[in-house]
């Protein structure tokens, strides 16, 4: 990954972004010597968040799951809404 300045970014946007979007390169945007931002090519970024949700499905999925077993194991009902369970972990976590 290339390391910018945001002077070189302000005087060169559009050349920047042409490089990003013709030829993929990515940029790390410095302010005072420290890293703020990212710039990468549009499509690795909605391949990236679309890895992103599916692996937070996938997590979600499981926590239900260890949730549910969990709740069984200890005879406890499973809330029947999920405001309902929300309360119902509030109250388990001394939110409430």
């Amino acid at each position: 990954m290339n390391l910018v300045s945001s002077t070189y970014v302000r005087n060169n946007l559009s050349r920047l972004l042409d490089e990003v979007a013709k030829r993929g390169s990515r940029f790390i945007l410095l302010r005072k010597s420290l890293p703020q931002a990212v710039i990468i090519p549009y499509e690795q970024y909605q391949r990236e968040e679309e890895e992103w949700q599916d692996a937070f499905e996938e997590t979600m999925k499981n926590a239900r799951k260890q949730f549910k077993k969990y709740l069984k194991d200890k005879k406890i009902p499973y809330p029947k809404t999920e405001e309902k369970m929300y309360e119902f972990i509030n109250k388990a976590t001394g939110r409430y």
